[in-house]
């Protein structure tokens, strides 16, 4: 993905299709209304609404700060000073995390500051946490009394994050910037924003529906997802163009498109395929 175009992976979200939004994208059929039934970090959404293949785009998730904090990003408003959130201790995130009442600015800190994005745990371990702060105070503020110090002098000038980061390529910087990148795009018309259980969309025929649900096998991890209860969603759904992101081959459905491995830094072993599968009406 070209630079210019990676505001498109939207927020970094756990689950997030940012690697593989292009190719589910080119693979759905066109039509009105597209409905990302469980949004996430928006990535299937925005590189939806910026393809010009439907009139209208839904982006949908149950938790309301992660869609509030996507459309403030993407409406500058209210603006972020992204800069402000470059560092962050443990004892900072975890006082976030279990003290901060639920916010677009608590959400945006525990999305950019947790292992995996999962929003729990904090970025680094111990071993190495004193490491990497060293090295962000090094790269913004110069003020550690190490020889990382040198690292400021070369990146002062810059003006953002991404442009610090440059100087030095570390992947996190990944996340940040790639939020400040959806600062620089005004409102897509096409793109609605809802924040109903999925059960409560209102749906029709002609809809092209997309489906990322936590996976089989990860209800727990997800906060319980009820598997059979989307199952049955499935069967009574109206629409006739209906597309699942899975690792297993669900009930009546057929494999639209093998999409690969997820690449992640931080998954160790074996990963299966992810399928793209097209839900087919008995």
């Amino acid at each position: 993905m070209k630079q210019s175009e990676k505001w498109k992976r939207g927020l970094p979200y756990v689950g997030n299709k940012g690697q593989k939004a292009e190719k589910i994208i080119d693979i759905l059929p066109a039509g009105h209304r597209l409905i990302d039934v469980f949004g996430g970090g928006g990535s299937i959404s925005l590189t939806a609404a910026s393809s010009g293949k439907w009139n209208e785009v839904v982006y949908n998730d149950r938790r309301r700060t992660v869609v509030d904090l996507l459309k403030a990003l993407i409406e500058d408003k209210p603006h972020f000073d992204l800069m402000k959130y470059v560092y962050m201790d443990r004892e900072t995130f975890c006082n976030w995390r279990d003290n901060m009442s639920d916010s677009i600015e608590r959400t945006l800190v525990l999305t950019v500051w947790s292992f995996g994005n999962n929003l729990h745990d904090y970025l680094w371990g111990k071993k190495i946490e004193k490491e990497k702060l060293q090295l962000t105070r090094a790269i913004f503020w110069g003020d550690t009394g190490t020889r990382l110090d040198g690292l400021y002098s070369y990146a002062k000038n810059e003006t953002t994050i991404s442009g610090k980061y440059i100087v030095y390529h570390k992947w996190r910087r990944n996340r940040l910037e790639q939020l400040e990148r959806l600062q620089k795009h005004k409102q897509l018309q096409q793109l609605e924003s809802s924040t109903l259980d999925y059960r409560s969309l209102e749906i029709g025929p002609e809809d092209v529906v997309y489906c990322d649900p936590p996976y089989i096998g990860t209800s727990k991890k997800y906060g319980g997802f009820d598997d059979e209860a989307f199952q049955r969603w499935l069967t009574k759904c109206p629409a006739k163009q209906i597309y699942i992101s899975e690792y297993t081959q669900l009930p009546h459905t057929e494999v639209a498109f093998i999409l690969g491995k997820k690449q992640s830094f931080q998954t160790k072993g074996k990963r299966p395929d992810e399928l793209l599968l097209k839900y087919v009406k008995e």
